[in-house]
């Protein structure tokens, strides 16, 4: 199509345009005029806002299982500054376990990125009575044999529980026979039911500041997994 050809398109849709009143398009100019002084205001009044409010999402790591992973350990740590002591530490474990009772829960340590030989458990809890260990999968695919290797490798600990922490809560397709069966499955949803009843009750000693971001990861877990 010619510039020519093009301009006489154009020139034609807005002589039709045109022939059916200008008082249309009048209207359409005042409409927008009206729209353009809302935005306006809107901006001038901080409510013309978009983009994430949780720091998860702000930083671009919603999905990170690495970070993910970090802060699930600093809250089930009954000694972190988030000032849940042991709610979320028993929430999350009567929600895996809800035949068992542990007893060492004010004692509690957990670790991040714990290696076993030729595997790596995303967060392993240590208490005096039991050892829990998590694997935490967000998108990433399971390495062949990983939870039966996991499960082989940290078996012998003392009162050995093993979760399966994923966005749907499917069990692990790599746990086969005496793991399969060892493996506790766990959403994210459960995470997040598990964090908002310990938010919701009494609060032990700890930091306003680390209060906030427990209530700001509890967001990013409700945007995030459903």
């Amino acid at each position: 199509m010619t510039d020519e050809t093009e301009f006489t398109r154009v020139l034609d849709e807005w002589r039709a345009l045109t022939s059916r009143g200008g008082t249309d398009v009048d209207a359409w100019a005042r409409a927008f005029g009206a729209i353009a002084r809302e935005e306006q205001q809107l901006r001038a009044e901080g409510r013309w806002v978009h983009g994430r409010d949780d720091m998860f999402g702000v930083l671009g790591i919603e999905r990170a299982e690495v970070r993910h992973s970090a802060i699930i350990a600093w809250l089930l740590d009954p000694c972190a500054r988030h000032g849940l002591g042991t709610a979320f530490l028993e929430r999350v474990l009567r929600r895996a376990f809800p035949d068992l009772v542990f007893g060492d829960l004010d004692g509690a340590r957990p670790t991040c990125e714990v290696t076993r030989g030729d595997c790596r458990a995303d967060i392993v809890v240590w208490m005096n009575d039991a050892t829990v260990v998590f694997e935490n999968k967000v998108d990433a695919e399971e390495s062949p044999q990983q939870c039966d290797i996991l499960y082989e490798r940290f078996i012998e600990n003392v009162g050995a529980r093993f979760v399966f922490l994923s966005p749907s809560g499917r069990k692990p397709a790599t746990a086969s026979g005496e793991a399969a069966d060892a493996f506790a499955a766990m959403s994210f949803a459960d995470m997040r039911a598990a964090l908002d009843e310990s938010l919701k009750g009494p609060r032990a000693t700890g930091s306003p500041w680390g209060r906030r971001a427990a209530e700001d990861y509890l967001r990013t877990l409700g945007r995030e997994f459903r």
